[in-house]
């Protein structure tokens, strides 16, 4: 299912401008840290960057895939003979509930 989400999120991913800014803006300030550091230094400086993109990538991947399974839920709901999930339903079922609890 993982790499199922992966490839609809590559698929629709539309990157925005404003990031691709700041992704050059990052690259010039890695390049310029890069330039001031030692060997030992630049490659703890590589492993970090490498693990905040990786750490980028998965974010951007759970928050298609949450919205992925907000639409299918919505979805399921369009086709159901059930009526629409109401929030202030909800909140009151549990309301109720945690009263009879009490």
């Amino acid at each position: 299912m993982h790499d199922y989400m992966k490839a609809l999120y590559y698929r629709f991913e539309t990157p925005s401008e404003r990031a691709e800014k700041l992704e050059e803006v990052v690259d010039k300030a890695h390049k310029q840290l890069a330039k001031q550091l030692g060997n030992h230094q630049r490659r703890l400086l590589l492993r970090l960057v490498d693990l905040e993109a990786s750490l980028r990538d998965q974010s951007c991947l759970d928050s298609f895939m949450s919205g992925y399974r907000v639409a299918h839920g919505i979805h399921q709901e369009l086709l159901a003979d059930q009526p629409p999930y109401n929030f202030e339903d909800e909140d009151e079922r549990l309301a109720c509930e945690k009263l009879r609890e009490g």
